[in-house]
């Protein structure tokens, strides 16, 4: 029988999706944080990505309050424990407000940012996954916008989208 490493998400039809797969997906990051992470987006927001709301997620990161858990804080909290978080973006002020928050990280040597004027490129890439496609990470992009995003775990693929960004962008493949 052979396993599904792959699915395709289309954000219009069903909102929730892509805003629950990042919620999902940086969870298990917090739990088993992979060594290196890549997010690649030329547009960058803070947007929330996981609800403790109900302080269900307070076991990951006891500093944080109930309510919405912000991206910065969450690549800020990976990259504390050591997990090296590569971030290429464009230039834009509006981006490089959130490169700022994300350097208020205690070990901000694993931080590491990349800035592209032409970037159209979008995804994301831990140690057992990869998210791609249409997306930029921001409100607008996981809530409204109409984008396609292929998640895939095929070893495989990850080593290959991994290779990739670290070929383009520099930064060890497994930091």
């Amino acid at each position: 029988m052979s396993r599904r490493t792959s699915r395709i998400i289309h954000t219009r039809v069903s909102s929730r999706q892509v805003p629950d797969l990042l919620q999902a997906i940086f969870v298990g990051e917090l739990i088993a944080p992979s060594r290196c992470l890549w997010i690649v987006s030329p547009w960058i927001s803070d947007i929330p990505i996981i609800d403790n709301s109900a302080n269900s997620f307070q076991y990951l990161e006891t500093s944080w309050s109930r309510g919405r858990v912000r991206f910065s804080q969450i690549l800020r909290a990976l990259a504390d424990v050591g997990t090296t978080v590569h971030v290429a973006t464009r230039p834009d002020t509006h981006n490089l407000a959130f490169i700022e928050r994300l350097n208020e990280s205690r070990r901000t040597e694993y931080i590491k940012t990349h800035c592209v004027e032409e970037l159209h490129e979008k995804g994301l890439v831990g140690d057992a996954f990869y998210l791609g496609g249409s997306m930029n990470f921001t409100y607008n992009g996981i809530t409204f916008n109409e984008e396609a995003v292929i998640y895939d775990i095929n070893p495989e693929v990850v080593a290959a989208r991994r290779l990739i960004f670290k070929d383009r962008w520099g930064g060890a493949t497994h930091e």
